[in-house]
């Protein structure tokens, strides 16, 4: 008998979250697609002006997400929504092939809990289509995804944060979800909605400070290709 997806998985599946960049694949998907493509040829010296000029703000952590987005829309201006969702999903499928750019024990571990029969939920700050053309990519089709969203280099929803709550509930996904897995403080408020919270490849000073917040429910894993690992099955 085939594992219930989509809708009839959702009804009564345990819902369990993951991050994307960090937790699936390593580095900034969409940073890596404004360098290679947005940024590429005539705008590369541009884009080198722009760094150096806006670096002392970036510098600064309340800015870090302005400045992003300021990079961000110079890199897509002048491109249509059509024009850069193509070029958006091209990018996401090259990316999942590329050697040791997807984290397998991250990979394995969503498997796992589809196996489980859980409804997964990768819910990231990186553009949906690149998110989902990576997604597919790697065989993870059935996998739901909540993203931000472009429209052409307007933003229209910037997925981050305490902003994944609100997108996750437009979808029906409400707290309390099982498990929740991410490299960063930043989701700490799915983090904190979540019945066991896991901190994937975190140094000491972000343990510790989600240790503050989450207690016993937060468990630490450290995935890494070339050697010991915690194991997956362990977390799940």
């Amino acid at each position: 008998m085939s594992t219930p997806t989509g809708p009839a998985r959702a009804a009564s599946a345990p819902t369990v979250l993951f991050d994307f960049d960090g937790v699936l694949v390593r580095g900034d998907a969409f940073a890596l697609f404004l360098r290679r493509v947005a940024f590429a040829g005539a705008r590369l010296p541009l884009a080198v002006v722009l760094l150096v000029l806006l670096a002392p703000v970036a510098a600064v952590p309340a800015w870090r997400l302005r400045v992003a987005g300021w990079m961000s829309w110079v890199g897509l201006w002048g491109r249509s929504a059509e024009r850069l969702r193509t070029e958006l999903g091209r990018f996401g499928a090259d990316l999942g092939t590329a050697p040791g750019r997807i984290i397998a024990p991250g990979l394995r571990t969503v498997q796992a809990h589809l196996a489980a029969g859980d409804r997964v939920v990768v819910v990231t700050a990186c553009e949906h289509t690149l998110a989902r053309a990576v997604l597919d990519t790697i065989g993870l089709s059935a996998v739901e995804l909540v993203a931000s969203q472009l429209d052409g280099p307007k933003l229209l929803v910037h997925n981050h944060g305490a902003t994944k709550l609100v997108q996750l509930a437009a979808r029906g996904v409400r707290p309390p979800w099982r498990m929740a897995y991410s490299d960063s403080l930043s989701d700490l408020p799915i983090l904190d909605a979540a019945e066991r919270a896991v901190l994937v490849n975190a140094d000491l000073r972000r343990v510790a400070r989600a240790r503050r917040l989450l207690g016993d429910r937060l468990t630490t894993v450290t995935w890494c290709d070339d050697g010991p690992e915690s194991p997956a099955r362990d977390a799940v």
